[in-house]
């Protein structure tokens, strides 16, 4: 018999969180849009007048944006979807149009972490129009003001992770990659143990090509995107970069380049709290985004 997925990844997790979880799970289920024969999953929910798109990071799977930011649903139309295995950032960006196309929105805001923030960036500036407050956490550019040399260094990197997971047996690199997103979780925070076996599931379930396409998109996204910070300069919305100080992921120099791209931004700085601080300081974040998206 299969072993039940609580059993077998949350052993350790105490059962008040295990259960707020399954709650989770049973209200959120997935829906299911084709665009141009590839098959999308997301979450869509909550209520209100404005709408939220919610991008996730690196692992691709929109259900753990939609986890940590629920407390929100009570005035957004939130949409979150599941990246699928497409390998350039404009499908990506056409297909989730496409699905809030489906759901009835034709504007909205967006919250993009880390990889979500990126692809955050390519939606507004393909359609200004559409997004009203965009907001950036924990996240890069490649465009200039970016120094070339780490530009180069990071596409580098990608691109040798890409072919390391070409050969690399997927149970190894999976390994890897769970514990590399263990150590980018604060020992010291609450729910330390719960994080840990949820992103463990997590990239348990993942295919090796879905991984393989978000390092292809990334690719893309270094070698045809180059934005300029006017660009923007004529669009009405507002943006909202969020950062820390000891970011693992990202060289101050990108983070820098950022801030610099965007220069009308509003910037707010974690300290300590590293590349995941929507889990690390959960309330906190929470507290300034709803406070910049009720702004008039």
């Amino acid at each position: 018999m299969k072993k039940d997925v609580y059993d077998k990844f949350y052993k350790k997790v105490p059962q008040d969180q295990i259960e707020r979880l399954k709650r989770f799970r049973s209200t959120h289920p997935y829906k299911h849009l084709i665009v141009d024969y590839t098959k999308w999953e997301y979450i869509f929910c909550g209520q209100g007048k404005e709408a939220l798109l919610l991008l996730t990071g690196g692992t691709g799977i929109g259900e753990a944006m939609e986890f940590v930011f629920a407390p929100l649903e009570a005035k957004y139309q939130m949409v979150c979807p599941t990246y699928p295995a497409v390998t350039t950032m404009g499908k990506l960006a056409d297909g989730i149009l496409r699905i809030l196309k489906t759901e009835g929105i034709d504007r909205f805001n967006i919250l993009g972490q880390s990889f979500g923030g990126i692809l955050a960036q390519v939606i507004a500036h393909k359609y200004p129009n559409k997004v009203k407050k965009l907001i950036l956490s924990h996240t890069t550019t490649t465009s200039p003001p970016v120094d070339k040399a780490i530009k180069a260094k990071s596409l580098k990197k990608i691109e040798m992770k890409e072919k390391v997971l070409s050969f690399l047996p997927f149970r190894i690199f999976s390994l890897i990659a769970k514990w590399k997103i263990s150590k980018l979780i604060p020992t010291d925070i609450e729910e330390k143990e719960f994080w840990d076996a949820y992103f463990h599931e997590m990239l348990s379930n993942m295919q090796k090509g879905t991984l393989a396409s978000l390092s292809k998109c990334m690719i893309d996204f270094g070698q045809n995107y180059t934005f300029s910070r006017d660009d923007l300069e004529n669009w009405s919305g507002k943006i909202l970069i969020l950062e820390s100080d000891d970011d693992q992921f990202f060289h101050p120099a990108e983070q820098k380049a950022l801030k610099e791209l965007y220069p009308q931004a509003r910037v707010y700085a974690f300290h300590g709290t590293g590349h995941l601080t929507v889990i690390a300081n959960r309330e906190e974040s929470l507290s300034i985004i709803r406070s910049f998206l009720q702004e008039k």
